[in-house]
């Protein structure tokens, strides 16, 4: 998964930053060490290093685009925020990190006039691209008593986005409470993790027709979909190599339903993919299925798929499973959008998620998750924050997998043709990895 840490020493970067437009530079002043904020973005999948401001759920790989950080500090006393600061080019600005391997970073040192006297104070960040999301973040000198929030644009899909927070305190010397007294930077960490949840299905074999009428499309509908999300209740200790798994949905505000359950309850769409995508021109050689053997696939993305296979996928706001009623269905459809035949979809039995009792995040400054109430079961389960599931198994967005030959364990299409299980997987590299079946 990827981290943003926020050391005081990146807080020192951004502000340094700041004064650069006057030749200022850093400047620490006569009482006590620099303060500094240093974000690092790690991740164990691949290096961003595209300037492309979004990317898109290609595979389950670890990997993330962003183009602005925006730092907020307040004090813990009156929750009055003291030092705000935007960074709009983190791709173009942000160095290569080697922190497992992969990632980013930058250093932003607080101007001599910005520099925090002795008091308590948490430094909340968020990492986004502007315009994916409407987001509530407070200026300097605001009095705030609720988290930051993030809304989904009417009628637009969720884009991955990250967020942390820290609380630290200065002393009278103006030191950072905790730190090496010796140094003349003073740092306080920050890990921004993914706020939103991943699902994809990666299919091949799927039948051309159910009785008489063609498949035109395939999808996922779910029991429910939020449009915000809430940054709070983080899990602080959760690490790359960390197994400490936090299951928090901080999704909220219903989207409106636009699709249906097979049995007509209302449902949302969680992703889609057209068949003649993949497939244009149809079932090239007639044998009632399209899989590796129609000459006429392509694929429709730019990262590597086999042969014969279809692919959708989405960012997710997380939601809350709803007590007694299934969480998912994934369906085919005529070209009229009739749902003409779904699997209900379920956890494999050895999920870990089965059995956790669920969080929702709170709304208010610090305050606790709330306990769902009832334990998740196969059927009945949430998406949460950070989790990523996925029907099939699709590793690497931009892998060199050949296109003829399947790798085990990387490249793994399920297999439509026989109406079997489809198993929902969750990856390490996000904070957990869960596999989703479909059944007969």
């Amino acid at each position: 998964m990827k981290k943003y840490f926020i050391s005081g020493a990146m807080l020192a970067g951004l502000m340094s930053l700041a004064a650069c437009s006057n030749d200022e530079g850093v400047v620490a002043d006569n009482n006590g060490a620099e303060q500094q904020f240093t974000i690092t973005l790690a991740s164990s999948g691949d290096r961003a290093t595209r300037a492309a401001a979004d990317r898109t759920l290609e595979s389950e790989a670890a990997g993330q685009s962003i183009e602005k950080v925006t730092l907020v500090v307040r004090s813990q006393d009156d929750n009055k925020v003291v030092y705000t600061y935007t960074l709009d080019n983190w791709n173009g600005t942000a160095t290569n990190d080697d922190t497992n391997g992969h990632g980013k970073k930058l250093t932003f040192t607080i101007p001599k006039a910005d520099k925090l006297g002795a008091g308590s104070y948490v430094v909340t960040a968020v990492g986004y691209n502007e315009g994916n999301y409407t987001l509530s973040l407070p200026n300097k000198g605001d009095v705030v008593d609720k988290n930051i929030t993030a809304t989904t644009p009417t009628g637009a899909e969720a884009k991955e986005v990250f967020a942390g927070e820290q609380k630290f305190n200065v002393t009278a010397d103006k030191k950072i409470e905790g730190t090496d007294a010796s140094k003349a930077i003073q740092s306080v960490d920050v890990t921004l993790h993914r706020q939103v949840a991943g699902a994809y299905g990666y299919f091949t074999s799927i039948p051309v027709k159910i009785g008489d009428t063609e498949v035109a499309s395939i999808r996922m509908v779910s029991r429910s979909k939020n449009t915000v999300l809430t940054f709070g209740s983080f899990n602080s200790s959760f690490t790359t190599t960390d197994a400490i798994v936090m299951y928090m949905v901080n999704g909220s505000v219903p989207a409106t339903k636009t699709a249906k359950f097979l049995n007509g309850d209302e449902a949302n769409v969680l992703f889609s993919a057209q068949i003649t995508d993949w497939f244009p021109g149809g079932d090239k050689n007639n044998d009632g299925v399209y899989d590796k053997k129609d000459t006429n696939w392509t694929k429709h993305y730019s990262g590597s798929y086999l042969k014969g296979s279809v692919f959708a996928s989405n960012f997710i706001v997380p939601f809350s499973a709803t007590q007694g009623k299934s969480t998912l269905e994934l369906q085919l459809l005529d070209a009229t959008g009739n749902v003409l035949y779904a699997w209900p979809v379920k956890l494999d039995a050895s999920n870990d998620q089965i059995g956790k009792t669920g969080e929702t995040a709170s709304a208010d400054l610090f305050g606790a998750g709330t306990a769902m109430g009832f334990a998740e079961t196969a059927d009945v389960f949430s998406l949460f924050r950070n989790h990523i599931y996925s029907i099939g198994i699709h590793k690497q967005g931009t892998s060199t997998t050949d296109p003829e030959t399947p790798v085990p364990g990387t490249d793994q299409p399920t297999d439509l043709s026989k109406i079997q299980n489809v198993v929902i997987r969750v990856n390490d590299n996000w904070e957990a990895l869960h596999h989703m079946s479909i059944d007969e």
